[in-house]
């Protein structure tokens, strides 16, 4: 009996130590305020030709992973940028000046939002 109880604290112990996988970091410097009322930090490259973001939360992929999205320098539209992501091509983003982003995925808008830069 008292084997049956050391085994069991232990198991409970044990349990109460296992950490889920933990999402990769990365040095935020903007984020996008979807209309469906999430928020998604990123970085954005200096050049502005990459968008990182950490552990989306649905949107982009499945999470603990770091999505990232390339500039099509090919692509751009007035005042606008476009991007995909390199882990799913049908899916690409569009940035307008003012702050404008669309994401649109196999040709279909599927949510829009403000960009906001942070300022340090």
């Amino acid at each position: 009996m008292k084997g049956k109880l050391i085994a069991i604290f232990c198991a409970v112990l044990l349990t109460g130590c296992i950490q889920g996988p933990r999402s990769p970091s990365i040095n935020a410097n903007g984020a996008i305020k979807w209309a469906n009322g999430f928020s998604e930090e990123m970085h954005i490259s200096e050049s502005g030709g990459t968008l990182t973001f950490a552990a989306p939360q649905g949107l982009f992929a499945s999470g603990g992973g770091i999505t990232i999205f390339s500039r099509i320098d090919s692509a751009r539209n007035g005042s606008c940028e476009h991007y995909y992501s390199e882990g799913a091509v049908k899916t690409r983003m569009q940035i307008c000046d003012g702050g404008e982003v669309r994401l649109i995925i196999e040709g279909q808008v599927v949510n829009v939002g403000s960009l906001a830069k942070y300022t340090y």
